[in-house]
């Protein structure tokens, strides 16, 4: 049987897009499949459970979970979220390299029976804008280059709750874990390493984006968040391709090529 070679990227709202991390893949020889499983729930019955057709993880070569304003336990309101949740579980089981981006992280922490808040429930707000790490891991792979950020861009109210079961890599004033790490080949980063000056600025351009900005930063937080992108691109770029390219020689590893 040949080695699988499709990395699925699954998206929760359109204008998230995989950005760096697609980049990443330029040139890899695996093959891509990028899926909206909301969507395609939305057009069945909420009661279906089929999968969406979505492959086995034995057919895959990555699985990358993308960010999502829902909550990672709101399964009756987007009943596709169980069906991620069981395909992450799946995956940490198969050791398939995986990466969980802000609602992907929820829920790849909630595959692994670890905890997710709401900012209200642990008496913070939202974290939108952008800032450094601390207390990062620099001999991890993936987070470690990020040591060296100028900043990465938080967008997130709801937080993972440090647990057995998860390696904290990262945090910040407000987030007791912006990375962890399950298992020896998936990762979870509560902030949105893939955005480029080019996204933000798509991201900025939807009405909800826009609103959510204005009420955590205030007056003029369109400008001031795209500004800070552009401030920052030029030192977090290489940094954030050096993570990147750990996960991509994993995905090329299980592809066998």
């Amino acid at each position: 049987m040949p080695a699988p070679r499709t990395v699925l990227i699954l998206q929760h709202v359109e204008v998230e897009k995989p950005g760096l991390i697609l980049e990443a893949l330029d040139g890899s020889g695996l093959d891509v499949d990028i899926r909206n499983l909301l969507d395609t729930q939305s057009a069945q019955s909420a009661q279906s459970a089929s999968p969406a057709g979505l492959p086995p993880v034995a057919d895959l070569a990555g699985l990358v979970v993308m960010g999502g304003p829902m909550n990672a336990d709101d399964l009756a309101g987007h009943p596709a979220l169980k069906l991620e949740r069981d395909l992450l579980a799946d995956a940490l089981r198969a050791g398939v390299p995986t990466l969980g981006v802000c609602l992907g992280a929820q829920l790849l922490a909630r595959a692994q029976g670890v905890a997710v808040r709401t900012g209200a429930e642990l008496g913070q707000g939202e974290e939108i804008g952008w800032a450094p790490l601390r207390d990062v891991d620099r001999d991890d792979p993936v987070v470690g280059p990020l040591a060296d950020a100028p900043a990465v861009l938080h967008w997130h109210g709801d937080r993972i709750v440090p647990a057995a079961g998860i390696q904290v890599l990262a945090r910040t004033d407000t987030t007791e874990c912006q990375a962890f790490r399950a298992g020896p080949a998936a990762w979870g980063l509560q902030f949105h390493l893939e955005v480029t000056p080019g996204l933000l600025d798509d991201w900025l351009a939807e009405p909800s984006f826009a609103t959510e900005a204005v009420q955590a930063l205030g007056p003029g937080a369109a400008d001031r968040l795209a500004a800070d992108a552009r401030a920052v691109a030029q030192d977090l770029r290489p940094l954030a391709e050096r993570s990147l390219a750990h996960l991509r020689s994993l995905f090329v590893a299980r592809a066998g090529l």
